[in-house]
């Protein structure tokens, strides 16, 4: 996706922006930013994809060792590795030589730590104030007791008794800010002891040691992206041709407790890096804060920075709350809307959680995807109803194709029609995931791979006739099913029970199931599926938003904007072939078409299954309608994960006489966190006139390079003001009067002028006497 460009590029910096909010950094650091109201260049492979220098700290990434657990410690400190400040304080307690040995330091900052492993203390808990862990697992210290009892044990308990004395607790307080806000600096032995003097007085005064005290981060430290590690996307122009999506792609597949994972290159499905795994606990396939732990992990170890695409078991949602925990079911006993709205905010909670743009899809679909030949030439995307025969035998997915993976928890399916996922696959009638494990089945459990026990194998076969069946009877695949695909964990004994389904089907349903054939069992298939699958899914949403841009166009309006009585304008143009509130499929395309938005087959298809919930092969207003404000969304000041996306907003509001706001923040920026309600407020306060958007400059390479190589920030907040993709206003820091004065300026209530007059008034020069 091209850039912006009116979008004024800055010089290079060799510096980029870096947070210095220790103590009160964002819980997003760590995954658990909170709920949503939500890279690139060509390589060959290589076995081992090669090491980033993406920075997050002051040293590179092949410098840092990890502080490994001593045999024998005595206390546990919780530290903020990603803090400078907080790495001074360490540094200052190890330097005494005391605790060596006797106190293990945690860096609660690296995306391995796992709160069970610490008395279930958290990344958010632990940021709120110090965290001393003891041996023997009783009640973690906190706060001053905390303090006493670690410098007590590396000898700087004098700083504690010091810090008694109001005199010396202030003025090293007040040093302890300036450093920590990076308006002065002090090293050495000297500086070690005012941190220490500084952290213990602001503890016992009640005060939040906080290293933002002021109004914006100031920190700046190299943040160098090696452009191997952004997975590339095409440039091309938002007018000439459809999307083409990241080149390659990090592809998980979570399944048996672990995540398996590799890079993809998704123009040929060869894997770029070696495939490694990271395990889940038992359970936690369900623990979307496990998932998320885990994935930032296995992008760290293959430092990669680009697009993210992970297979979960059936797309999980919460479906209830029953005694404070939440109760999942799978994705395919949704309404096809409520799946396609479940599975955004699972993938707005991974991005928050990885920090890169991610994109999910069920283990089924992977397999499903996985199974096919996709790789080779990316102009198959507009030859696939020529390339996909059903008349040819070789081609296992032409035609209406299921393709199944079960286990004795749980079944799932996915339905493909020539090759393209059904995404309005309606189950609900199939009841999959309550009837697949209701007690009649508790003695058809999928035999151990080595039963030889026919009556075994009948009754497992027995149990999947029953819900292919089912699925086959619902309203989505009662076309008819050309044939079955069995992946995962059934297919390894394929052979042992499959010739049964068809003859069992017919008694339990009247008639005989689809043709069964093997697919791939092991997770190279679904890590190699889950990147193709990921690899549509972004190029689709691409599409669809440069749709969403077309009709903002056609009705000459901001896309967030356009009213229902527009779009019934916009329908009514091709509408009157079947009656006034529905048009075919073919009108619709056309529609799509008129408004000069080249779409491939693929995504044609993918389209029209998106808005045709019910099968009728038409389009309904309501319909439309619908599908409408689900690909615009609610949220008042979205968080954007790559600088693609903003390109695509400014794009967007080009000509509408909107103007975008633009906050670019840091995951560890408290004057951020603290700014963003304002900020939201503002967003809905001026909807009508200004669209409100934010990334975070230092999540990933994309918005790295966003902030740092084009908009040239260097320090936090700072916001920045757009009109028709050019830059008219930018300033940095917190202040709300500062920012309600900018908008007011910008938006036409101030004269142009008056932002400058009263914030930066011009230096007045020393009269000349005589």
């Amino acid at each position: 996706m091209p850039r912006a460009a009116p979008l004024a590029r800055a010089r290079a910096q060799t510096c980029a922006p870096r947070s210095l909010c220790g103590a009160a950094t964002s819980a997003s650091t760590r995954g658990a930013r909170a709920a949503p109201s939500s890279r690139r260049a060509d390589v060959a492979p290589v076995a081992r994809r090669r090491r980033a220098s993406f920075a997050t700290r002051a040293t590179s990434d092949d410098a840092e060792v990890a502080d490994e657990e001593p045999a024998n410690w005595k206390y546990a400190y919780l530290y903020d590795g990603a803090c400078p400040v907080c790495q001074t304080l360490k540094s200052a307690l190890e330097g005494t030589g005391r605790g060596e040995g006797k106190v293990w330091y945690v860096d609660i900052s690296d995306p391995a730590y796992d709160a069970k492993k610490h008395q279930g203390v958290t990344f958010a808990e632990a940021m709120e104030t110090i965290h001393v862990l003891k041996r023997d697992k009783s009640e973690p210290l906190r706060g001053l007791p905390a303090i006493e009892a670690l410098f007590a044990e590396v000898g700087m308990g004098w700083a504690v008794k010091l810090a008694t004395m109001p005199a010396i607790s202030l003025a090293a307080s007040v040093l302890y800010k300036l450093i920590s806000s990076n308006r002065l600096k002090i090293g050495g032995a000297m500086g070690a002891g005012v941190m220490a003097l500084g952290r213990v007085g602001m503890e016992m005064r009640g005060e939040k040691a906080s290293c933002a005290e002021g109004d914006e981060c100031r920190g700046i430290a190299d943040m160098e992206v090696d452009e191997d590690a952004r997975g590339a996307e095409e440039e091309t122009s938002f007018e000439s041709v459809y999307a083409e999506g990241p080149r390659a792609i990090l592809g998980a597949y979570a399944s048996g407790g672990i995540v398996s994972a590799a890079i993809v290159n998704v123009r040929t499905g060869e894997l770029e890096s070696e495939l490694i795994t990271a395990p889940l606990d038992e359970g936690a396939l369900l623990d979307i804060n496990a998932v998320g732990s885990a994935l930032r992990s296995l992008t760290k170890e293959l430092k990669w920075q680009g697009s993210v695409s992970v297979a979960l078991p059936g797309v999980w949602h919460a479906d209830e709350k029953l005694g404070g925990t939440s109760v999942y079911a799978a994705m395919e006993t949704l309404n096809p809307f409520e799946g396609r709205r479940e599975r955004e905010e699972t993938e707005e909670l991974l991005r928050n959680a990885v920090g890169l743009d991610v994109t999910v899809v069920t283990g089924a679909e992977a397999h499903g995807y996985g199974h096919q030949d996709l790789w080779g030439d990316a102009a198959r995307r507009v030859k696939i109803g020529q390339t996909l025969d059903s008349d040819d035998p070789d081609n296992a997915m032409s035609g209406l194709t299921g393709v199944v993976t079960a286990g004795h928890e749980a079944v799932h399916v996915a339905l493909f029609r020539d090759g393209v996922l059904r995404t309005n696959a309606d189950f609900r009638e199939a009841d999959l995931a309550i009837s697949w494990i209701e007690p009649e089945w508790a003695n058809a459990k999928p035999p151990a791979d080595d039963c030889e026990d026919e009556e075994e194998w009948k009754a497992w076969a027995t149990r999947m006739a029953v819900h292919l069946a089912k699925v086959e009877n619902c309203r989505c695949a009662r076309g008819g099913l050309e044939r079955w695909v069995v992946s995962g964990s059934a297919a390894r004994n394929f052979d042992k029970w499959s010739h049964l389904v068809p003859k069992l089907s017919v008694v339990q349903a009247g008639k005989a199931a689809a043709p069964l054939i093997i697919g791939g069992s092991n997770s190279l298939e679904g890590v190699r599926g889950a990147a193709a699958g990921g690899s549509f899914r972004f190029r689709y949403m691409a599409d669809i938003r440069r749709v969403r841009s077309a009709i903002g166009k056609e009705v000459g309006r901001s896309p967030q904007l356009v009213s229902a009585i527009q779009l019934r304008e916009l329908f009514e143009k091709f509408g009157g072939d079947i009656n006034d509130d529905a048009i075919d499929l073919d009108a619709f395309v056309r529609m799509v078409a008129a408004m000069g938005v080249r779409l491939p087959e693929d995504e044609v298809r993918e389209l029209v299954c998106d808005i045709d919930v019910q099968c009728e092969s038409s389009v309904t207003f309501d319909q439309f309608e619908t599908w409408y404000k689900s690909v615009i969304g609610t949220e008042v000041a979205q968080v954007l994960h790559t600088e693609a996306a903003v390109d695509q907003v400014l794009e967007e509001e080009m000509g509408t006489g909107r103007a975008v706001v633009l906050q670019v923040g840091f995951t560890s920026c408290m004057p951020c966190k603290k700014f963003l309600p304002y900020f939201e407020q503002s967003a809905r306060d001026n909807r009508e006139k200004c669209r409100y958007v934010r990334i975070y400059g230092n999540e990933n390479a994309s918005t790295i390079h966003l902030a740092r190589d084009r908009l040239a920030v260097k320090s936090t907040p700072t916001f920045f003001v757009f009109k028709d993709g050019v830059v008219t206003h930018m300033h940095s820091g917190s202040n709300t009067e500062k920012f309600d004065d900018a908008i007011a300026e910008q938006v036409g209530v101030l004269p142009i002028g008056t932002y400058e007059a009263k914030w930066n008034p011009p230096v007045p020069t020393e009269a000349t006497t005589v």
